[in-house]
């Protein structure tokens, strides 16, 4: 049996999904520096400009500028940031850096909080055995990290461009069948305008004031292997019959394919090193919950960055991975 990533809403379940990547072998590594923070006038498009430096011992680093981090505003002036050194995991093509653009993505699982967290970085989820709340820790994860029966996670989704975000569900199964794709966000628990994107603010799902605010994997049939998560970001409101309603609506198969066909070409896809097991921060839980709370160049930085192929003014898509844990019995079966 493998697990299936859920949540229950008033009107019944909704999955979250993606599917496996493999990671790269031998890559360059590469870092992002953020160093005395000041007007940047050469970065275009949310993109990352890449400058080669020497190498260090047998492998060969860049430093990557990152859009997501440059279209922040400043935060305290002549505040020196510690480099934060990215590796490439997936890299499908080269394109003009004028049609790319970078999309931050960060995987949070949660566990339970020990004497040196900080009390502002607390999470108040529901225990399904009492119903009561229980405070929690979200601690980042890399994108691909298996994720276990039972345990909560949740999503962060930072754009440095002005639009409207879509997150899409759907079941993935062992002969490559897949289950219909669900709108899981935006949803009724969503304020107008909430899922408005703009450089330097930071969209969680679920909200952190929302009574389920957090996905929990648990297990299905045999046949089930993966969800795949599928994150879309149009300039202009997207119209989903339904999305208001308490159930999530069902998104026709043909108008998701057209849309993975037509804008979800990632380039390149870059994971932090070191940042997986960190805490979220209070200026993160900050930006994710106040519509006017913004990160600035200080703050941490994504975890994931996909650099996408789309111009100015065009939808991104981005499918992204949480690949499911085998249990040991299943690994014997």
């Amino acid at each position: 049996m493998r697990p299936l990533l859920t949540t229950w809403t008033s009107a019944g379940l909704i999955t979250v999904s993606s599917i496996r990547q493999e990671r790269g072998k031998h890559l360059p590594e590469f870092s992002v520096h953020n160093w005395y923070v000041k007007p940047v006038h050469w970065i275009v498009g949310g993109v990352l400009l890449a400058t080669c430096v020497a190498a260090e011992g047998d492998q060969a680093r860049m430093l990557v500028d990152s859009g997501l981090v440059k279209k922040r505003p400043q935060g305290v002036s002549g505040t020196r940031v510690k480099p934060v050194h990215y590796r490439p995991v997936a890299k499908t093509a080269s394109a003009q850096a004028a049609d790319l653009a970078d999309v931050g993505i960060t995987f949070w699982r949660l566990r339970p909080v020990r004497p040196e967290d900080d009390p502002n970085t607390r999470l108040l989820t529901l225990d399904d055995a009492s119903g009561e709340e229980i405070e929690q820790i979200a601690e980042r994860i890399e994108a691909g990290t298996p994720l276990k029966p039972g345990e909560r996670v949740r999503l962060s989704v930072e754009v440095p461009r002005s639009g409207f975000l879509y997150v899409f569900d759907r079941e993935q199964f062992s002969e490559g069948r897949v289950g219909a794709a669900t709108l899981i966000y935006p949803n009724f628990q969503t304020a107008p305008g909430d899922n408005a994107v703009a450089a330097g603010r930071l969209i969680e799902i679920p909200g952190r004031n929302d009574r389920i605010n957090s996905f929990k994997l648990v297990r299905s049939g045999s046949a089930h292997v993966g969800e795949m998560l599928v994150v879309l970001v149009t300039p202009d409101p997207l119209f989903v019959p339904g999305a208001d309603g308490r159930k999530a609506p069902v998104v026709e198969e043909s108008r998701l394919l057209e849309w993975q066909k037509k804008y979800g070409s990632v380039m390149e896809h870059l994971e932090m090193n070191g940042g997986a097991g960190k805490a979220m921060t209070v200026a993160e839980i900050k930006s994710g919950t106040d519509t006017k709370s913004v990160l600035t160049q200080n703050d941490p930085q994504p975890q994931s960055i996909y650099r996408v192929k789309a111009k100015p003014g065009e939808p991104i898509l981005v499918a992204l991975p949480l690949p499911l844990a085998v249990s040991a019995d299943e690994s014997r079966d």
